[in-house]
This record gives C-alpha cells, structure tokens and sequence, in this order.
C-alpha cells in the first residue's frame, strides 16, 4: 500500500490502518477499491483525528447494515458501530474500536459514484471507478456563514433576556439542573454573539454545529478574546449562589457586546428587556446579586 507510505509519520491510527488495508486487498472477489478521505487524505491528520475510509465492495457484496466480510478485523474490535444508510448503495458505518479510534467507514457499491471530496487512493481494480476516483480529489469548499443580519441579532438578545427571566422561574421552583441547562443554552448564545462581533459573521444556533463546523467559531473566539472566553462560560454551576453568579456574569457580557452589536449593525439595543430582567434578579435573589455584583466570579472576556 504505497499511498500509505505518504501519511504523516507517527500516526497511532497507522499500524492497524495498515493492517486493515492488507485484508480488504487480500480480499479480491469481494472488495473493488478502497481509499481515504478526510484529513488523512489531505494530510493534515494528527492522533486525534478520525479514520475516514471508504471500501467498494462488487453489488453482490454489498449490504445495508452489515460490514463487508473483508472488515472482520475492524468488526472484532469495533465496541460501537452505527451504521447510517448514506444514498442508494452506500452506507457509512460510525465505529470506536476496543483502543479508542473512531473510523467512519464507508461502503458503497462499485457501480456507484463515489462522494467528492479529497481521497488518497488505496488500491482499486476497476479501470472505470478508478478514472471517477481520480476526477475532482477536493474537499467541497466549505460554506461560508453568512452576514450577521441586524433583526436576528436583535432576536437573539431578546431571546437571552426571555430565558434569563426563566432562569429565575427554574431556581424558584427548585429545579436548579434546570437552571444548569439554561445556563448552558445562554452561553451558546454568548459564544454566537462573540462570534459575530469578531467577525461580522454569524454561525447560527451553536447547538447545531458539528465539531468541525464549530471549530472556526472557537478558534475565532479565542483570538479575540483568549482564555477569558472559557473562563466566562466554564465557570461551575454547584449551586445557587453559583447559577446566579453565573447568570449576572453573562447578563453583563450581553450587555456589553450586544449594545457593540447593536451599534455596529444599526438597531435598538432592548433596554427595557435588560432593566425588567435585572430588576427581577434583584428582587428574587437582593443577597447573591449584591454580593455578586454583576459577573464578578467570572473573568470578563474584555
């Protein structure tokens, strides 16, 4: 496997890789091809990343759910496999093995076209499926976030300041794990408004990204604001002195950038949304917010 030869060297992921490669070559009747996307075909991969490998199997190898028999070593070691039916013909198999690697396995019949995107080519014996695999080796430019709108920011701080006044609904019924998922929420928000502030760019609900998709936000988050940032939104939830510590901190950074937004995009920063909110801390919880000032036990990101 020469194009295995070309992977960055040291790779833990490598010694089995190379194993399994040996058997679904070995494996002539049954497997067609077999190559590597993702960053190890980019060859940007470190000992975190994932194995992305696809395997062609001939149409009568092929099976919805199940590995291919070539795939028995992985098979033996796999303690998850999650297969998902990825297109006619195709399936992607979500597996962790006994050793902590994480391989998305992709199988897919040899008369099907392959999904664009980077690949470094194992091996494949069939001329024409080896011509597809040759064709437009790139990753799918990623898509770009769009402009931050004004109107949605806008919402996205009256949302905040629904949710802080739910906040004390939840600590006043004695539903603090509540609160502890509310506070989670809202911090996403921050994280969002972070974003858009550093970048003119919003990423959307954080919730929905995926660790790659999330990670640019991050990475931008923390240039502008460098470990304040987590300090800000990690801070721990014991309590309630905590959660309300808490909640006022992040009352106080969405204070701030989102009146820098507002500024910025050209809209009303909802004052009257702040006043009432921070009026109803006040006179649910007069002692922790005195003592707490407005976000003292965090660290304020600027």
């Amino acid at each position: 496997m020469d194009a295995l030869a070309g992977l960055p060297p040291g790779l833990p992921q490598a010694p089995f890789l190379r194993e399994l490669a040996a058997d679904l070559w070995a494996a002539e009747g049954e497997v067609t091809a077999a190559w590597l996307g993702g960053s190890l075909a980019r060859g940007d991969a470190d000992e975190e990343s994932d194995v992305d490998l696809r395997v062609a199997v001939s149409p009568d190898a092929f099976a919805e759910e199940r590995l291919p028999a070539a795939a028995g070593r992985i098979a033996e070691r796999a303690v998850v496999h999650l297969p998902f039916p990825w297109g006619e013909g195709t399936t992607l198999h979500h597996l962790l093995l006994d050793d902590g690697q994480v391989y998305d396995l992709l199988v897919q019949r040899a008369d099907a076209d392959p999904r664009p995107e980077a690949r470094r080519v194992l091996f494949c014996r069939d001329p024409a499926l080896a011509k597809k695999l040759a064709a437009g080796c790139e990753d799918p430019a990623p898509t770009a976030f769009p402009s931050a709108n004004a109107a949605e920011v806008r919402e996205i701080l009256l949302s905040f300041w629904i949710n802080q006044r739910k906040h004390v609904k939840a600590l006043r019924r004695g539903l603090p794990l509540v609160a502890w998922e509310g506070e989670h929420r809202m911090s996403q928000d921050v994280l969002r408004l972070w974003f858009i502030a550093a970048t003119g760019a919003d990423c959307g609900p954080v919730g929905r990204l995926t660790i790659h998709t999330i990670s640019p936000v991050v990475r931008a988050v923390q240039g502008a604001h460098g470990p304040a940032a987590l300090a800000l939104l990690g801070g721990p939830l014991g309590g309630e002195v905590e959660v309300v510590a808490g909640a006022l901190a992040l009352q106080g950074e969405v204070s701030r950038i989102g009146r820098r937004l507002a500024a910025a995009l050209g809209f009303v920063y909802p004052d009257a949304a702040e006043a009432t909110v921070r009026r109803v801390f006040r006179e649910a919880f007069g002692e922790t917010v005195s003592a707490g000032g407005a976000g003292n036990a965090h660290e304020n990101p600027e």
